[in-house]
């Protein structure tokens, strides 16, 4: 048991088993028979006036229910309208992480904002922002020897213990799945605000799961207008000298390091090219590439020699595909059976601008005509001197969504 600002904090267990009795005492089956062993049992003398205790206890369950109601309608604890929470996993790689820069650096908008990150991914490092509060959770996919009981303890109490510590105007959670302990967290936190920022293509059960715990689930994909993208030349002023043979590998920006496998054509295509060096991102699998041929980026789009890269080979992550669009890189995009619909129309619109390219992993042909034209010389330099100029990712808009009270 400890105290945070005059309030007496238990386990979010010992929280749930209280909330639970104490729900069960409220009930109105538990009233009425309360109120029979009081007068059969404990003090028969009351038997006379037991029509008159029992319009008493009906009038009293009525006003405190709606005393109930009340109090969970105007909420609660008091928020900080400046403060914003934010929970990302390591399941979303480096993509998760550069994910929370993005919202992070859309919210510090003048000195008195802050925001809390609560991360499982044990090498964020990048989060070393003014304003910002970072608070570290085990790997659950680094750390098999803690059983998943005792992990969701441990995150439901992190969580927690950081939504009682800065009491945050809304809770934005990124990730494949919500876990037990943070729906624990939420469900003990009365008026929170929380959004569950989702991939396009998960499993429809685990949407209905999270829907009756988070205020709104929301898409990534939601965070793009449909809009066309257009192409720009980039002046001389813009321009950048790009590295000769620095290309980005990026299949693995939005997975797990453990889960991340390097495709095999592109492992095949990567260790006969002689010309290029290439780059991933932090932990990412890097096949049998020869260690003099890779280096690894803790970051990808905050890195300094993003706008340097020649070309880019990268999974179905809009957040990446438009970053590297923008600043006029050629890019090949690797898509699967797993890419969702509306995730794949928005690739094809931006691919209409040119200087995208989309293949089925599975097609072996199709990615080896376009790994070459990426890698062409004239090509590559044709479009470098463009770049596409469309939708972004509009992070101050998502926070417009999670700070509504109605959804």
């Amino acid at each position: 048991m400890k105290m945070v600002k005059g309030r007496s904090i238990g386990t979010v267990q010992e929280t749930i088993l209280q909330n639970e009795l104490n729900r069960i005492r409220e009930t109105y089956s538990f009233r009425l028979g309360l109120l029979l062993t009081e007068a059969f049992v404990r003090r028969p003398w009351k038997i006379p006036l037991l029509p008159f205790l029992f319009l008493k206890m009906n009038i009293d369950f009525i006003r405190s229910a709606k005393h109930r109601r009340g109090s969970f309608e105007g909420s609660t604890f008091g928020f900080d309208e400046n403060c914003l929470l934010i929970m990302t996993t390591s399941e979303g790689g480096v993509s998760a992480t550069e994910r929370a820069i993005s919202i992070a650096k859309s919210w510090i908008t003048n000195p008195q904002r802050r925001i809390v990150v609560v991360s499982t991914n044990e090498h964020l490092n990048s989060m070393k922002i003014s304003g910002v509060s970072l608070y570290h959770i085990p790997d659950p996919k680094a750390h098999r020897e803690i059983s998943t009981s005792e992990w969701n303890e441990t995150c439901a109490n992190v969580v927690r213990g950081a939504i009682e510590t800065h009491r945050p105007i809304a809770f934005i959670f990124q990730g494949t799945y919500p876990y037990r302990g943070v729906l624990n967290a939420i469900g003990i936190s009365p008026g929170l605000n929380s959004t569950w920022l989702r991939p396009e293509n998960i499993n429809l059960k685990l949407v209905q799961k999270g829907e009756g715990v988070f205020t709104r689930i929301l898409s990534f994909e939601e965070l793009t207008e449909e809009e066309d993208a257009t192409i720009s030349t980039i002046t001389s002023a813009e321009r950048t000298t790009a590295a000769s043979n620095l290309v980005l590998v990026g299949t693995g920006y939005g997975q797990h390091h453990q889960r991340d496998r390097l495709p095999k054509q592109l492992n095949r295509a990567l260790i006969q090219n002689t010309l290029h060096r290439f780059v991933f991102p932090k932990n990412a699998d890097t096949g049998n590439l020869s260690r003099v041929k890779f280096d690894h980026w803790d970051t990808i789009i905050g890195h300094s020699e993003f706008n340097s890269l020649c070309a880019a080979i990268t999974r179905d992550d809009l957040h990446l595909v438009k970053a590297l669009r923008r600043q006029g890189v050629p890019t090949l995009c690797l898509i699967d059976n797993q890419t969702g619909l509306a995730t794949l129309r928005k690739l094809q619109r931006i691919a209409e601008a040119g200087g995208l390219f989309i293949t089925n992993i599975e097609d072996n042909a199709e990615f080896n005509l376009y790994h070459h034209a990426l890698l062409d010389q004239a090509w590559n330099d044709s479009i470098r001197s463009n770049r596409s100029i469309g939708p972004t990712d509009d992070w101050g808009r998502l926070i417009e969504k999670c700070l509504a009270r109605e959804v």
